[in-house]
Parts: C-alpha cells; sequence; structure tokens
C-alpha cells in the first residue's frame, strides 16, 4: 500500500518540479514577460503547456515504474489525484494565467498519463493484443 501511494505521488512530484524549473528558466530566458503577477504571452503560456504535458507523460511512466504491479490502476490514481490539485490550482490561479492554459491542463493531463503508462507498461489489461 505505502508503495502504490509513493508511487503516485512520486509521478506527480516529478511533474511538478518540472514544471517549477522549467517556469523558473522561462523567467530568466523572458524576465519582462514571465514574471509573478503578469500574465504571460500566449506563446510563452503555449510553451509551458507542451512542456508540461511532456512532463506528465513522463510522470506516467515514473510512477508505472515504481508500483508494484496493477500499472493502469496506477495510472489511475494518478490522474484522479493531478485532476483534483489541477482544478483547485484552476480554481486559486483563475485570472492570473489564460483560461484556456488552465483548461488545456486539465484536458491534457489524462492522456499524457496514459501515454507514460502505456510506454511503460503497454496496453491496459483485458484489451485485444493486435497481431503485427
Amino acid at each position: 500500500m505505502l508503495r502504490s501511494i509513493l508511487s503516485v505521488l512520486a509521478g506527480w512530484a516529478s511533474v511538478g518540479i518540472l514544471v517549477v524549473l522549467t517556469d523558473l528558466v522561462l523567467g530568466k530566458l523572458f524576465p519582462g514577460e514571465y514574471v509573478a503577477g503578469k500574465i504571460p504571452p500566449d506563446s510563452l503560456s503555449a510553451l509551458s503547456l507542451g512542456t508540461a504535458t511532456l512532463y506528465s507523460v513522463l510522470g506516467g511512466w515514473i510512477t508505472v515504474k515504481l508500483a508494484a504491479r496493477q500499472p493502469w490502476r496506477h495510472a489511475v490514481y494518478l490522474i484522479l489525484w493531478g485532476e483534483l490539485m489541477g482544478v483547485l490550482s484552476a480554481v486559486m490561479t483563475w485570472g492570473q494565467i489564460q483560461w484556456w492554459y488552465q483548461i488545456g491542463l486539465l484536458v491534457a493531463w489524462p492522456v499524457a498519463i496514459a501515454a507514460g503508462c502505456w510506454l511503460a507498461a503497454g496496453s491496459p489489461p483485458g484489451e485485444p493484443v493486435k497481431a503485427h
């Protein structure tokens, strides 16, 4: 049970750390455009959304690799946890960033986590195996 919880939290934390580091880098690269209290240009928000989506794939992969068994169940837990945190974040930061960015994160998260799980574990149980 502890390993399951830690695998989900590790996947989620890895995404969060990478997003924060990317924000720091973007703040250094675009000091006048990417600052607290100012909505960044659409291009930087789109770049941030794209990198967050890629990091989410990695987070799904990490969760599955750390889970002892039932990789897809752990991916679902990570999706649910991330969506909960994403909704809370969107509510708390509404108006501080483009609305489409916040919605984009909520839409991209489950797809990216599933992609990371698929890369790490293959098809979900019960899926027919396709012949090549």
